[in-house]
Parts: C-alpha cells; structure tokens; sequence
C-alpha cells in the first residue's frame, strides 16, 4: 500500500485523471451558470498566434497564470506571494486504493499540449498547477468567510450568486469547513478539457479540474474521494479528516488581443451536500 503525504508523492500516481462514469457529482447539480446566446462550435486544431503567460521580472522563459482583477497577485506558492499559512501539525497517512480513470488523463492531455502547440499557452506546467490551486485556496476561504465581494474579477458574476446562494443553505459551521488550505490539497487531474469558438470567431478555452483535499467535513463520504484514497484514523484525538473533492472549471479567451486572465467559470464543492 502506497503511502502519500503530498501533492509531489500523489503524481506517482501517474497522472491518470479522475471521474469514472456515474461518479461525476458536479455535473448532475445546474451552475446557474448563465452562458452567452451565441452558438458554440468545437475547434480541432486551428494554427492562431496566441498570447504566452505573463513572464516573472528576470525569470525567463516562465509564464504567468493570471486571474482577472488580480493582475499584481501571482497565485503561487513563492513567498511573499500571498500564499495562505497550511494547518499547523502533521496530516494524516494516506494510503491509494484505487486509481482513477487513465483515458481521461489521456484525452486531457492530449489536448492540453495541442493547446500550448498552437496557442503558446502551458498549461500543463507547474505554473499552471500553482495558480489553479491557489484559486481554489482564495476562492473557498472567501466563501468560507462570507466575502462574496473579494470574488468579484476572479468569479464569473454568475457564479458568484449561485455560490452565495449555496453557502446560505449551510450553518456556519458548515461554511466555514469550505475553507482549504495548500496544506490540504492531496491530488488535482484534469477532467475536461476543450478550446471553443462562438459566431463571432472568438476562440475560448475552458479546462475542469477535479481537487481532492482533506476537510474535517461532518456529512456523508465523497465517493471520489473514497474509491483512490484512505485515510488513515487520526491518532491525536482530534477529529477525523477524510478526503472530499471540488471542481473549478477555468476560462480564458484565446483570440488575438484579448485579455490574458483566467476566470472561474464553476465552483463546485461536496460540503453543499450538507444542504441537500
């Protein structure tokens, strides 16, 4: 039985990415997301001059993921970067019993490096995986403190009024269990991933990518969570964690000229399972 206590040991894994069918419970609840009236088409592979990440002063080479409205904050793990403190004290053994679905992985993949071919946009790069996780730190502690305002900019405005409506159907207690730390994240894979294209020719990409994180949550086990990891009992008398997941799905226009932040398009939590 493999052992893992970070992020680093969970990518000898393999990569395979997540999602078996009948056990993707984020798409079976409505976003409230209200897309655009224009006709989607898929893209396959289309040669455009895209636009490369923003680079680091004196870091050549590097890109930079940007989220709308926070043009000046790198969402990383440097110091001095913003970065919120993890938990004090140890975490808990974790064993894999299980792995997730490898012709996911394969297919994301796959596209993701078409995507940096074509558009010169990594995100199959530390990078990338730095600032997606510090989305989901920033995003899940302001709803965990009720500050809907700080999302303005990084939220689309549709689902900053889905999430707030979600989060009033929590107690407090269980509004505040939302909040992840670095320190939590256990694993993170792609579970979709698309470049599209509206009536206008405007070009947008769009990746969905599934976290698994401890959280002392009270309610019923993430079966997302449950079928690749085992946590181990908590030794300390303290209470019991045990791994849930969330979904963040990432959008940024690709057409020439456009803005080159990212924005979360959905948020997805297995704590709004409380409400139900």
């Amino acid at each position: 039985m493999q052992r893992i206590t970070s992020l680093a040991a969970c990518r000898e894994l393999g990569g395979l990415a997540a999602c078996s069918p009948g056990l993707c419970a984020w798409k079976r609840y409505p976003t409230c997301s209200k897309q655009p009236a224009v006709h989607w088409q898929w893209v396959g592979v289309c040669v455009s001059p895209g636009r490369r990440f923003t680079g680091e002063p004196g870091a050549q080479g590097r890109r930079r993921f940007l989220f709308a409205g926070q043009k000046y904050r790198l969402f990383s793990s440097q110091p001095g970067a913003g970065e919120p403190p993890g938990r004090s004290g140890g975490q808990p053994s974790i064993s894999v019993v299980g792995i997730p679905d490898p012709i996911t992985w394969i297919r994301c993949k796959v596209i993701m490096y078409l995507i940096d071919l074509y558009f010169e946009l990594d995100v199959n790069s530390a990078e990338f995986d730095r600032g997606v996780k510090q989305a989901l730190v920033h995003v899940s502690k302001m709803m965990s403190s009720g500050r809907y305002h700080k999302l303005v900019g990084i939220v689309s405005n549709e689902m900053i009024d889905y999430v707030e409506k979600r989060c009033r159907s929590l107690t407090d207690a269980q509004r505040q269990q939302l909040a992840v730390t670095m320190d939590d994240i256990i694993f993170m894979l792609p579970e979709d991933v698309s470049v599209v294209v509206d009536q206008y020719g405007r070009k947008f990409c769009f990746i969905v990518m599934r976290f698994w994180f401890l959280s002392t949550l009270e309610g019923p086990d993430d079966p997302e969570g449950t079928k690749i990891f085992k946590v181990a009992s908590g030794e300390d008398g303290g209470p019991q964690k045990k791994i849930v997941t969330a979904v963040y799905e990432f959008h940024r226009e690709l057409t020439r000229g456009a803005s080159p932040d990212w924005t979360v398009k959905t948020v997805w939590h297995w704590h709004w399972k409380l409400a139900e």
